[in-house]
């Protein structure tokens, strides 16, 4: 009996007295799914250590990865929408289907999300890379009375200029992307397609947007990417194949 099993086991027999119902283990797949997704990853990895490791350093310092590729892409603040109002959607309803309709298939997705950003904190820690000079010359000649400008430069005043490599913008669009793309695959109807679609199109402006809005380097958005694969390969692919448990009748 592998983890899985153990505590979905565990779990009925807390909560449920025993009884493997149809109910009990939806419930205990939804229970761990919440735990992984909302526990784990949103509140302890990407707020608590998250906003921990981008105080460890005082601002103009860290690494500068800077290229001269990355100096020609221009300001565009309007590639704001992908990394606010379309890479937000797109994680939290990926997670609430995974987590609570294809809850089965929602323990890969879980396990990667905390997997990625725990990895990605480590590394915050030990190579602290800042885009904050980046920063000091867009508010030096700011666009004013620019709608678009104005909500990076929130951004900017609500977000540490370090933790930038590896891009969790990146990493997280893309294991949300895939997770869709595995789905697709799994139960290949029109409605799973156009959504691996749009979370293609979505992860792709994400990533692109980090870049446009100056938050971080094409570095990070390689490192992101990167991670993400090798977490989807040795971790989701994974997970997403541990068989169905079987379930008794109500």
């Amino acid at each position: 009996m592998g983890f899985h099993d153990r505590l979905q086991t565990a779990l009925e027999k807390k909560f449920f007295k025993g009884n493997s119902t149809r109910k009990s283990r939806y419930l205990a797949y939804v229970i761990v799914n919440v735990f992984l997704m909302l526990g784990l990853f949103y509140i302890l990895l990407n707020n608590v250590a998250y906003d921990w490791t981008g105080q460890l350093y005082p601002a103009g310092s860290g690494f500068n990865l800077s290229t001269p590729l990355d100096t020609m892409i221009p300001f565009v603040p309007e590639m704001v929408i992908f990394y606010l109002y379309l890479f937000y959607p797109m994680v939290i309803l990926t997670m609430i289907y995974f987590a609570f309709i294809e809850y089965k298939k929602g323990y890969a997705l879980g396990w990667s999300l905390v997997a990625i950003n725990a990895i990605a904190v480590l590394v915050y820690i030990v190579f602290p890379v800042s885009t904050f000079w980046y920063r000091q010359e867009l508010l030096a000649h700011p666009l004013v009375g620019n709608f678009w400008a104005n909500q990076v430069y929130n951004v900017f005043a609500n977000d540490t200029s370090f933790n930038c490599f590896p891009s969790l913008h990146a990493a997280v669009s893309t294991i949300c992307f895939y997770t869709w793309f595995r789905y697709a695959k799994v139960k290949p109807s029109k409605t799973s397609k156009i959504s691996a679609v749009a979370a293609l199109i979505i992860a792709g402006g994400v990533i692109l947007s980090t870049l446009f809005i100056k938050q971080h380097y094409i570095a990070d958005e390689i490192a992101g990417i990167a991670l993400a694969a090798i977490i989807g390969k040795l971790l989701f692919d994974r997970l997403w194949q541990v068989p169905k448990l079987p379930v008794a009748a109500a």
